[in-house]
């Protein structure tokens, strides 16, 4: 678990509390919702953000303004980008595509030319480069903008398919077909209300953080109790990383009191380097490696345990959870899916395909920095005692995040449709990623099957030091290189 990089973050609050339209009744709590949220993120003492990345929009009067915050703080941000809204949602009667409703916005026919696409908002979180993208939705769409159109649970399958954004943690607040809840006199609508105070005064018996994931399970808990919408939730690796709070619940006496003590008969060897380009593992006396965590649960007992290695224990469960909550995701693209689809002239793709290869760039720089011998040094300290365990699932998540990345990528160009001429362009240019993801795919699972052997190795060895060398190369099919710049050249 994290707190997101101040520096490095945006989060986004945008409220609409007032409308025009006689059908779309004022939300007067809304506007408590927005500013609230905005003092408990930007606290002085218990904020993960600085006021300056953390902006607010009160009663938008249209598409545009909230199309330019979203659009620059989705490429501003590099670590978290939190998108909030309240206010009224709506589906469109013809393609019942979800709108979010501004000032000015009218249902009906006039649903697409006077709201918010959520498509749009969707889209910029895809192409975001943060390493963490969170939306959050507190909002109905009506079923009765629909005429009867659908039913609750066709309507809940029409929402979510539009709401999910890959690699990103989506909460809504009510099921599809539900109606987000304002309780005459309350300051703030029902969901919001609950989540601030989960943020203010935190979960008692959680862990020092509040992430994203447990947030969620209290929410749904406290929420159902109350009689109110059930929340929904659309979830990534990261939901167990990012935090959005310090837990003020949090019990540090008993955490001290129950802390074991172990001293780890084994180390690393001194002046050896660490374990993601090599490591050189010890064994001066006889010790017992467990088998690396396959769960969430049981990699939180590795870290209050931390038995021998469990540092490096640690680091593979992280990338194994990692990966198999993208084992869908890498179907999808191993079938050669796109995750879009959108329209685009044969001088719209050449100018987004440029574009692309230096956000490809981009992803692949991304290694160095979760590989880089400086936070290596950080995270896997001599003495497995000072190990922050922190920091080592961060740098999991965000080498799990290259590969996603690296999919993404090229599942966004196979979404494309263009004219014929130019569906080989669009082809090889998607196989560009096709090396890099897989080099990221096998140093993974080849570090992972390393230290869960661990084990095996120290029981059967007979020599003193067991030693761990990988190397993750990144290169590119020189054939696909070829074959991608005759057609680019062709349609220049």
């Amino acid at each position: 678990m994290r707190l997101p990089d101040s520096e490095k973050s945006r989060i986004v609050l945008i409220g609409s509390s007032r409308y025009g339209s006689t059908e779309l009744p004022d939300v007067p709590a809304i506007a408590n919702n927005v500013s609230t949220l905005f003092d408990t993120f930007t606290a002085e003492l218990t904020g993960i953000i600085n006021p300056e990345n953390c902006i607010t929009l009160l009663n938008p009067e249209d598409q545009s303004s909230v199309g330019e915050l979203v659009t620059s703080a989705s490429e501003e941000a590099e670590d978290l980008l939190l998108i909030y809204y309240a206010g009224h949602g709506l589906l469109s009667a013809a393609r019942h595509e979800l709108f979010l409703s501004t000032t000015n916005t009218s249902p009906g026919s006039r649903l697409p030319f006077t709201g918010v696409d959520y498509s749009h908002i969707r889209d910029a979180c895809v192409e975001s480069s943060a390493r963490t993208r969170v939306v959050i939705l507190d909002c109905c769409y009506s079923g009765r903008a629909i005429s009867g159109a659908l039913s609750a649970s066709e309507s809940d399958a029409a929402f979510f398919n539009q709401v999910q954004v890959a690699g990103t943690y989506v909460l809504a607040a009510s099921p599809g077909h539900g109606v987000a809840k304002v309780h005459p006199g309350q300051p703030f609508t029902a969901f919001t209300g609950e989540l601030l105070r989960i943020l203010r005064e935190g979960i008692s018996g959680a862990a020092s953080l509040l992430t994203l994931n447990s947030i969620y399970k209290h929410l749904q808990t406290s929420l159902r109790a109350s009689g109110n919408p059930i929340p929904q939730q659309q979830i990534t690796e990261n939901a167990d990383v990012m935090a959005l709070a310090r837990n003020a619940a949090f019990d540090h006496a008993v955490l001290d009191s129950e802390k074991p003590v172990i001293v780890s008969p084994g180390g690393v060897e001194s002046g050896a380097p660490h374990p993601l380009s090599s490591g050189t593992f010890v064994d001066d006396a006889v010790i017992e490696v467990p088998r690396v965590p396959r769960t969430l649960d049981g990699r939180d007992e590795l870290v209050r345990v931390k038995p021998p290695k469990w540092d490096y224990l640690l680091y593979a469960s992280s990338l194994r959870l990692g990966m198999e909550s993208l084992n869908e995701k890498w179907a999808q693209y191993e079938a050669g899916r796109s995750s879009r689809s959108r329209h685009m002239s044969v001088a719209q793709l050449c100018h987004y395909v440029d574009n692309s290869l230096d956000k490809l760039q981009r992803i692949t720089h991304r290694i160095d920095e979760c590989l880089s011998q400086e936070l290596q040094d950080k995270a896997f300290e001599q003495s497995a005692e000072q190990a922050d365990p922190d920091l080592i699932k961060r740098m999991a998540s965000d080498l799990v995040g290259v590969y996603e990345d690296y999919m993404d990528w090229a599942m966004a160009i196979r979404g494309i449709v263009a004219p014929h001429k130019a569906a080989r362009l669009i082809e090889m240019t998607a196989l560009i990623a096709d090396t890099p993801v897989r080099e990221v795919k096998t140093f993974i699972q080849q570090y992972f099957d390393e230290i869960d052997a661990l084990g095996d190795r120290y029981a059967s060895s007979e020599v003193a030091a067991i030693n761990i060398n990988l190397k993750l190369e990144i290169t590119l099919n020189q054939e696909v290189l070829d074959a991608f710049l005759e057609e680019r050249t062709k349609l220049n």
